[in-house]
């Protein structure tokens, strides 16, 4: 696995690089009258806070600087509160909030004719297109804000796009033009002596000579660059710069100093809450355990790797295997095919030798047995040479066989691993069965679990498909659940149905095939002190199944899936009160889609409710063992139509 080692991306400064030693409280600069001098003091402290890593503070500030340049008409302080906002976004990874807010600010400063304020933001929109590969629109941004720097003659300006230049270059593999980008900015950096210009110029420099093999020209340039970043207190930066020196060492095969650097980086990542430095970190503390023979510990990195991951390096996953299994079915193919030739040829030769012998026969015999010796012998070899042929073809079939079977073994441990833990379950849900029974090595269908202060958040979700095509899909979903709980910080089950489509739209968005995968999925938020149920559903209903009555309660879901459709509207969640010894239930459409029976027919979701509602005096453990026991039963002799996951629980 190749590192992704972080080349520094540099936001120019609208105002002078630096570090307040005391970034005055919001109480202080709120005491005082509303002006454009108050809407500065805010974004001066809103940029030394972000400077320092401090995200939520600096977001505090900035907002009450864009309330109060609102209010007072201050265009220039409004549009650099979001900037000040685009720039926390994008150090947190949120790229499309951030261009957001970038985009909001160009009309401000275009408005007063703020060509210094306009260079700014042209960079930071250069610098989100420069994170998203899309160097084109990098560089037409980069080089609009070159030009109004060289008009104001701003020598710090120019020093950051001469850099952010660089970084391009860089990602282009054109190293030459990269250093010399690189130098120019670090010697701007040195006459105005602007110490984070300077450290990121450093490191940059170091990751060419790194890309370069120099790699003690590059620890020399990077630990100059940490060595200023750890005088500034620059968090984000020393993380960066430890991250970038575990990548040295691991290349020159030190693994022991790349594991420690790695894990320095890992502590400030966590403690700024920088997903991208941490993403970076699991990937180099991987790597370097991995390569250091320490197994276990490569294992558990890599799992935190890949829970950091964004749908790119999933992707890459996704495209790797993908390319393994098409070529194994062109290597079988291409064996059976050279296979038939062969025997078409050997037919041939025989039709033609046998012409020959015969002619001979007829003249005469002597010739004949001469003839029939030689034609023994030499078929003799032909099927000798055809049998280690089709032997080795065969070897490597299986082989391939092997190879592929592997890989889909592994992609079991992967997609395993986010599934809820027992721990978990039998923690939050201790009356409750889970009953998940996937068709081929991996699944499409998925069970999904979030715990909060009072409740549990569950789910029972299908994806498109089942065995590795659903199994990617349910990776993408499962993802997209955890960042809508998680990341957007939503309890609603509509409003967390609203929020995955949103999300897996705009992964599926990025390729340039049309992608209509999805998911249906029934989703639960159940209050443990009220006993109150919050619930939503697309394409998959919920049952309920009261103490006090004899039949099961069905509530109907949005007739809608999670991904592409021609009428998207928007989940409502739905609201029930339950009692004690209620129970209910979600589940995929496998079961009840069997086929099976003594004619071969599908069961349909009427004989499985009759089956459930038959099982209520048993305890939940007893009926997950009935409701195999059946399902067993009623497939018979029929292969598994598709996955299969019930959840039943039982307040």
């Amino acid at each position: 696995m190749k590192p992704l080692y972080l080349i520094l991306l540099f936001v120019s400064c609208f105002f002078t690089w630096g570090f307040s030693q005391d970034v005055p409280s919001l109480e202080k600069i709120n005491s005082q009258v509303n002006s454009i001098k108050k809407v500065k003091a805010l974004n001066n402290a809103s940029e030394d806070l972000w400077l320092t890593g401090d995200y939520s503070k600096s977001t505090t500030y900035a907002q009450k600087a864009l309330e109060v340049a609102k209010k007072i008409n201050d265009k220039k302080g409004e549009a650099m509160a979001l900037n000040n906002l685009g720039i926390i976004c994008d150090y947190q990874g949120k790229y499309a909030s951030a261009l957001d807010y970038y985009f909001k600010a160009l009309p401000l400063q275009k408005a007063i004719k703020d060509n210094s304020g306009l260079s700014y933001t042209y960079n930071n929109i250069g610098l989100i297109y420069s994170n998203q590969n899309n160097f084109e629109k990098a560089l037409e941004n980069y080089h609009s804000a070159l030009e109004l720097r060289k008009k104001d003659k701003n020598l710090q300006g120019l020093a950051s796009t001469y850099n952010n230049i660089g970084i391009i270059h860089m990602h282009q593999k054109k190293y030459e033009l990269a250093l010399e980008d690189y130098f120019a900015s670090l010697k701007i950096d040195s006459l105005l002596k602007d110490p984070i210009g300077i450290s990121t110029s450093l490191s940059n420099i170091a990751i060419v000579y790194m890309d370069s093999k120099e790699y003690d020209k590059a620890l020399d340039f990077f630990n100059k660059g940490l060595k200023l970043r750890i005088e500034l207190k620059d968090q984000h930066g020393m993380a960066n710069s430890y991250n970038n020196l575990s990548t040295v060492y691991e290349k020159m095969g030190d693994f022991q100093k790349g594991i420690e650097f790695a894990k320095k980086g890992l502590v400030i990542g966590e403690t700024i809450g920088a997903l991208d430095l941490i993403k970076y970190s699991y990937q180099m503390l991987y790597s370097c355990s991995e390569k250091a023979g320490n197994i276990a510990d490569a294992y558990r990195y890599y799992r935190a790797f890949v829970n950091y991951g964004d749908s790119i390096t999933n992707e890459m996953n996704t495209k790797k295997q993908t390319e393994t299994e098409m070529q194994f079915k062109f290597d079988q193919q291409k064996a059976i095919d050279r296979i038939k030739q062969e025997k078409k040829d050997y037919i041939d030769q025989q039709e033609k030798q046998r012409q020959i012998y015969w002619v001979i026969a007829l003249t005469v015999l002597l010739l004949f047995v001469l003839a029939f010796a030689i034609y023994v012998n030499n078929r003799r070899k032909i099927e000798r040479s055809q049998m280690e042929q089709i032997e080795k073809q065969k070897g490597l079939v299986e082989e391939k066989n092997t190879e592929i079977l592997a890989s889909i073994t592994y992609a079991k441990r992967i997609q395993s691993a986010i599934l809820p833990s027992d721990k978990l379950v039998k923690e939050y849900l201790r009356n409750s069965f889970i009953f998940y029974q996937p068709k081929d090595i991996v699944a499409g269908d998925f069970y999904w679990m979030e715990p909060k202060k009072d409740s549990l958040i569950f789910a029972v979700a299908d994806c498109t498909g089942h065995g590795v095509p659903g199994a990617l899909v349910s990776v993408v979903c499962n993802n997209a659940l955890n960042r809508s709980v998680r990341e957007f910080n939503l309890t609603d089950p509509a409003d967390i149905l609203n929020k995955t489509r949103e999300i897996i739209l705009h992964e599926f968005q990025k390729s340039d095939e049309i992608v209509n995968d999805g998911m249906d999925i029934s989703i639960c938020n159940l209050n443990f002190t009220t006993n109150e149920l919050h619930w939503a559903g697309a394409n998959s209903p919920l049952w309920l199944k009261p103490k006090q009555q004899d039949e099961i309660l069905e509530f109907k879901p949005s007739k809608q899936p999670i991904g592409q459709f021609s009428n998207y509207e928007p989940f409502v969640s739905q609201k029930i009160q339950l009692e004690k010894g209620d129970s209910i239930y979600l589940f995929s459409d496998g079961f009840a889609d069997q086929f099976g029976g003594e004619d071969g027919k599908k069961m349909k979701s009427k004989r499985m409710k009759e089956m459930i509602l038959s099982l209520q005096a048993y305890s939940m453990r007893e009926q997950r063992h009935y409701l195999m026991q059946y399902f067993d039963q009623w497939k018979g002799a029929l292969d598994q139509l598709d996955d299969v996951c019930v959840i039943g629980v039982q307040v």
